[in-house]
């Protein structure tokens, strides 16, 4: 008897965390770090084939990567009470994806049978996690039936893909990237009454982006030092760091500022939102050690352009997403200003071949800094308006019945 009750103290079930206050534990920090990792690794492939194709493997290495985090983060944000089993769960995930993050280089070259295997050890260590909650938590029971169905689906073409050959092994990990990518809207009904943490999944994904940004700070150190010294380098290199820090500001100013209870399709889209963001971040490291190595060319190869500019034209749309669905303070115009520098920035990359790589560091930092310039004035001449009282209530806005919830 004594034994069990010792055994309570120390293995606690998962429940519902969702209205507790509570801030990102040492353990998901922990479990960030694995990662940077991956990141990383998936920032040197794109930089050694910056073609169409290189892109593409970039995209499909990429989003099981960004997945991964999010399913395990989701769980987290909802059920994690940090136990023993939760912490050995999610030390084994880790493990994982350490496997999987070393494989990304061969991924392409007679390596996909070791990162689909750890793809799919990180997917049935999750549905185990989600398992244990079902148990656990009967309010919750209907999203997680429906989110376990959606990934053990996943996980299974997954593990078919193993004994089918290339290229369409491939074509199975697309076919289940886009049905697990869908869980959110497979399951938006059940969602309803079981809502995301309001302010510790914004916390969590802003973490992760910072993990994502370090990569373009990585990208300046790693630059400059396979560039000979000189001032056309050293102009790129410092026009990298600060289009990097623009990119920090934009973000880190309004983040924030999103709702995601506001309703489901504002929730979907913060997360979804985000994959456009790291997607771009990684890319435009990438494109910013390209232009430090290149800054002695008379210009910029045309994959690195695209990585660059294009990079920040997809952050830009993904927080501009965001923006417009998910802030109760929406403002047109600051809409308005993120969608015309993300044009700018699409029409800097085909001009990109006409003009030095330091020209083209230089022009986007331009765009940038006016960008910031504007939305810091809107910033503070909003700080300046008094907020509206709020009316609606939040109680009755996630009634599983509610029409807007099944819309979306």
């Amino acid at each position: 008897m004594g034994m069990d009750v010792k055994a309570s103290r120390v293995l606690l079930p998962p429940r519902l965390r969702t209205d507790e206050e509570r801030s990102a534990s040492w353990l998901e920090l922990f479990f960030d770090l694995v990662f940077v990792v991956a990141i990383a690794q998936l920032a040197l492939a794109l930089a050694d084939d910056l073609s169409p194709v290189g892109f593409t493997r970039f995209l499909l290495l990429f989003v099981p990567v960004w997945w991964s985090w999010v399913g395990y983060t989701n769980y987290a944000d909802r059920f994690d009470t940090d136990d023993p089993v939760v912490r050995a769960m999610m030390i084994f995930g880790m493990l994982a994806m350490a496997v999987l993050a070393v494989s990304v280089p061969d991924a392409f070259s007679g390596g996909s049978e070791a990162f689909a295997l750890s793809y799919v050890a990180v997917r049935v260590l999750l549905i185990l996690l989600y398992e244990r909650a079902r148990r656990n938590v009967p309010a919750a029971r209907a999203l997680i039936s429906v989110t376990m169905g959606v990934f053990v689906f996943g996980a299974a073409l997954w593990a078919l893909s193993l004994l089918v050959a290339e290229p369409w092994r491939f074509r199975l990990w697309g076919l289940a990237l886009v049905i697990e990518g869908a869980t959110p809207w497979v399951a938006r009904r059940a969602m309803a009454s079981v809502p995301y943490h309001a302010s510790h999944l914004p916390e969590r994904y802003g973490l992760f982006t910072i993990i994502v940004l370090g990569e373009s700070l990585v990208a300046v150190v790693l630059g400059i030092g396979g560039a000979h010294w000189r001032f056309a380098s050293a102009f790129a290199a410092f026009g990298g760091f600060l289009v990097a820090a623009c990119l920090w500001w934009v973000y880190f100013d309004f983040i924030e500022l999103a709702d995601i209870k506001r309703n489901l399709l504002a929730r979907n889209v913060f997360i979804y939102g985000h994959l456009a963001i790291a997607l771009g971040l990684t890319t435009v490291g990438v494109g910013v050690k390209k232009a430090i190595l290149y800054s002695g060319e008379s210009h910029l190869p045309a994959g690195g352009s695209w990585a660059l500019c294009g990079g920040t034209a997809l952050f830009l749309a993904g927080i501009g997403l965001i923006y417009a669905l998910s802030t109760p303070s929406f403002r047109p115009y600051v809409l308005i200003a993120r969608t015309g520098t993300a044009g700018v920035a699409v029409l800097l990359a085909v001009v990109g071949l006409a003009v030095s790589s330091t020209a083209l560091v230089g022009l986007l930092l331009v765009a940038m800094l006016m960008l910031v310039a504007f939305e810091a004035a809107q910033k503070t001449s909003q700080e300046e308006i008094p907020a509206p009282t709020a009316t609606r209530d939040t109680d009755q806005e996630y009634l599983p019945n509610e029409q807007h919830g099944e819309d979306c």
